[in-house]
């Protein structure tokens, strides 16, 4: 299990690549549809909620139209119920608690770091050994995250800042314990029991938290219902199965195409600015998960 996918054939690394680049896209929009949703009045507890709720109905739904639900072992079920119940729940409110209060560019680019934590995680525990370019991206990184975090920023609030880190960390660990349960399994069914476990999750987080509520203007149901379809059911599935494909080092190395999507979607359509320091970390961040992106082993 430890050197699964190191060695993959040209014809799954392409496909691996195309698929990760998919996941990427699909999420970089979360970026867009959660603010539009915040502007027509939704909590971010009732947001992430609707994310996953929506999510559930339409995933499940298809899986049975299309008859794709297949049966899994019980022990699996509930494994991949309670990942998604602990980790998307855990990665979820963080996430979205830092969007309410943090720029949208920030929150992408502090996502950035995690493909880096998840090599770190791949060489310590799957014995995925980096290479020259991988530690070079390492240095960028971290010479990046000293230039954006060089200083506090005037108007952000660091508490969005503090849980987003928390939440890359977070998400390393979940992709790296989630292959055991993943493995063998079809996209589609491991993200409907991941999703349904994040559903349950996130209605509690809604409920204590004194979120939980519909009382927000009709166009948010179009906004949530992207969210749930394109950020989440198809970022889901096609990140697992680029996982399968490629490794978890390989593959969220390529997603980090998404922090720049987030951003450009963020500086071109939120109409975010950032500062020149801020500019110049973000680059040598963007840099680094490039520069191991474009030297993955063959």
């Amino acid at each position: 299990m430890a050197r699964a996918n190191l060695d993959a054939s040209d014809s799954d690394l392409r496909k691996g690549a195309t698929i990760a680049v998919l996941s990427a896209i699909s999420y970089s929009t979360a970026i867009i549809f959660v603010r539009y949703a915040y502007r027509a009045g939704i909590s971010p507890g009732t947001a992430i909620f609707l994310r996953f709720t929506i999510a559930s109905i339409v995933l499940v739904g298809f899986l049975i139209l299309t008859r794709h639900w297949v049966k899994l072992p019980r022990s699996q079920v509930i494994a991949l119920f309670l990942l998604g119940f602990l980790a998307y729940t855990t990665l979820g409110t963080t996430w979205f608690v830092a969007l309410s209060t943090t720029p949208a560019w920030l929150v992408s680019l502090t996502v950035s770091i995690y493909p880096l934590l998840v090599s770190i995680g791949s060489w310590l525990f799957f014995g995925d050994v980096p290479d020259a370019p991988r530690i070079a991206a390492l240095t960028l990184v971290l010479a990046g995250s000293m230039a954006l975090f060089w200083r506090p920023f005037e108007g952000v609030a660091l508490t969005g800042v503090w849980l987003m880190l928390f939440n890359v960390v977070v998400n390393a660990f979940y992709v790296l314990v989630g292959q055991r349960w993943t493995r063998g399994v079809a996209p589609g069914m491991s993200a409907a029991w991941m999703i349904m476990g994040a559903m349950v999750g996130t209605f509690f987080y809604a409920l204590l938290s004194g979120q939980l509520s519909f009382q927000f203007e009709s166009v948010g149901w179009i906004w949530a219902s992207l969210f749930a379809v394109v950020s989440t059911v198809l970022a889901i599935m096609f990140l697992w199965w680029s996982i399968g494909l490629l490794g978890p080092a390989r593959a969220t190395i390529i997603g980090a195409l998404e922090p720049f999507l987030s951003i450009l979607l963020a500086v071109i359509i939120l109409k975010e600015t950032m500062s020149p320091l801020q500019v110049v970390g973000g680059v040598l961040i963007l840099g680094g998960v490039v520069l191991v992106r474009i030297n993955l082993k063959k």
